[in-house]
Parts: C-alpha cells; sequence; structure tokens
C-alpha cells in the first residue's frame, strides 16, 4: 500500500462520512472502494451478472423514489416498472458483449451479430410487453390512456411493414 495525501473540499468529506458503503467504514476505506469502483467500471467486467448488478445498484436510488411515490399516491404504472427493468438489462447486455476481448475480424462479426441477435429480441421484449399493456380498455399506467392513444401509429407502422412492396 502507498500513502497518497488529498485536500477535498469540506462539503465532500462530509457526504464521504455520511455514505453508507459495505465493508468500508472509515473514509481511507471508502476512498479505496469508490476508486475499486471506478477502475472496475473503466475496464469493464463483460460478464452480464456483475454488469446488471452493477447497473441496478445505479438505479436503486431513483427506483426506490419511483417507488415511494407511486406507494403514496396509492398510483401504480406497468409501463414505467417495465421500462425501469428493461434498461439496465439492455445495458448489462451491451456492456458485457460490448468488452469480450476477439482478436481477428471474424471475432468482431460475431460479437457484433451476437450483440445484435439479443440486443433485438431485447427491443422486441420490450414492444410486446408494451403492446400487452394495450389489451383491454385501459392500461394499468398512471394515465390508463397512455398506451391507447399511442397504438394507431404502431398499427399503421405494422401494418406498413407487413405489407409485401408493390412490384409494379
Amino acid at each position: 500500500m502507498e500513502t497518497v495525501g488529498v485536500r477535498f473540499p469540506v462539503s465532500d468529506i462530509e457526504w464521504l462520512a455520511s455514505l453508507s458503503m459495505k465493508d468500508a467504514l472509515t473514509p481511507s476505506d471508502k476512498i479505496r472502494a469508490i476508486v475499486a469502483e471506478a477502475r472496475q467500471r473503466n475496464e469493464g467486467s463483460g460478464d452480464y451478472d456483475t454488469e446488471l448488478f452493477w447497473l441496478r445498484d445505479l438505479l436503486a436510488p431513483a427506483t426506490a423514489l419511483i417507488n415511494g411515490r407511486e406507494f403514496r399516491s396509492g398510483m401504480h404504472s406497468e409501463l414505467v416498472s417495465l421500462v425501469v427493468e428493461w434498461v439496465p438489462q439492455t445495458l448489462a447486455l451491451i456492456f458485457s458483449l460490448g468488452t469480450q476481448g476477439y482478436e481477428d475480424a471474424a471475432g468482431d462479426a460475431d460479437a457484433l451479430e451476437k450483440l445484435e441477435a439479443q440486443l433485438a429480441q431485447c427491443a422486441f421484449q420490450l414492444c410486446e410487453a408494451l403492446l400487452r399493456l394495450g389489451v383491454g380498455s385501459s392500461a394499468p399506467c398512471y394515465d390508463p390512456g397512455i398506451i391507447r392513444s399511442r397504438l394507431p401509429r404502431i398499427v399503421e407502422l405494422v401494418e406498413v411493414v407487413s405489407t409485401p412492396p408493390n412490384r409494379g
């Protein structure tokens, strides 16, 4: 271990003192943990489970805030829940597949095709889940009409995409 002298503003020292970190009680422990986490983020783990855990942890304060507001208001949105769950899963996929090392161009092509296929799967799963919210007269969302109000454009796009091109 090396000793490093660092000067911090008082507000940062107060924040560090109030920060709750597992297995890091002293300011020195907390700084080491913060540096280790930053290093891991910079280098990337390449492991989906590790990335997903980190991303969910990163989103936990916002998710807790949303859940608290829903509880206090007596409201719930399946749309918000779906997206909040989908975002870290999709980002974890990008981080894990995007950081896997390949030695040659063929490996790059394989990795890119795998990433594309898995991102397509994630995107279409979200689309299907959102469309399922449109079944029935009102969606289980803060605004029950939010899904239905967007369906006409989606239906129009599906009709255009599913119609064979006119070969005249």
